[in-house]
C-alpha cells in the first residue's frame, strides 16, 4: 500500500464516520443528551477550523470545559443509578453511557 493509498483510505473513513448523517445515527437514546453529544461531536471532530481560533484566543477550556462537564454528570447519574439497581433490573447495552464522540 503506498502513502496516497493509505492517506485516502484515512480520509474517506475520516470523513465517512464523522459525517453529518453518521454523528446523527449514533446519537444517545436519551434526549437530555442529544444536545451535549452533537455539540461534542461537532466541536470535536467537525470543527477544525473553529478550534485554530479558539487556540489563537486562549478559548479552548472556556467552550470545551462545559461540555465535559456535563458529559461527567450524565456519567456519574448513571453510575448512581446502577447502584440503586443493583440487580433489581435487567441492564441494556442501550443503557450504558457511551464516550460521546
Amino acid at each position: 500500500m503506498s502513502v496516497e493509498d493509505l492517506d485516502r483510505g484515512y480520509a474517506w473513513c475520516y470523513d465517512t464516520l464523522f459525517s453529518h448523517r453518521s454523528i446523527w445515527k449514533r446519537r444517545p437514546k436519551d434526549q437530555r443528551a442529544v444536545l451535549g453529544y452533537l455539540a461534542m461531536s461537532y466541536l470535536y471532530k467537525r470543527s477544525n477550523r473553529f478550534w485554530h481560533l479558539l487556540i489563537k484566543h486562549r478559548l479552548t477550556a472556556t467552550v470545551w470545559r462545559p461540555l465535559i462537564e456535563h458529559s461527567r454528570r450524565r456519567h456519574l447519574k448513571l453510575r448512581e443509578r446502577l447502584v440503586r439497581m443493583d440487580g433489581k433490573e435487567e441492564i441494556r447495552a442501550s443503557q450504558v453511557v457511551s464516550g460521546g464522540v
